[in-house]
């Protein structure tokens, strides 16, 4: 018990920027991106909107500068249908939260 509860201590707690994800332009995005090269993880999550939204956000997955540098996790709550719309996305690594 005590090996997991090391690795929990290890793992780095998210910061959230779900509402900066929605707010800004992919531009405006990218720069806010580079104020968080220090952060050790960074999370979203967000309801469907659309197929450019959710392509947007496998692309803050894939980024290949951060990859091995800053742990990235992404979450898409979608009803079955819009998963289908967009299963590349999934894929890809972008969390399916079923609604």
């Amino acid at each position: 018990m005590e090996i997991s509860d090391q690795k929990s201590e290890q793992e780095p707690i998210p910061k959230d920027i779900s509402a900066e994800f929605l707010s800004m332009d992919t531009f405006e995005f990218s720069d806010f991106l580079r104020t968080l090269r220090k952060e050790p993880a960074l999370s979203i999550t967000i309801d469907w909107a659309d197929v450019p939204t959710a392509r947007r956000l496998k692309a803050f997955l894939e980024d290949f500068r951060t990859l091995g540098k800053q742990k990235r996790s992404a979450t898409i709550k979608a009803t079955q249908e819009q998963h289908d719309q967009e299963m590349n996305v999934f894929a890809s690594g972008v969390k399916w939260e079923k609604v």
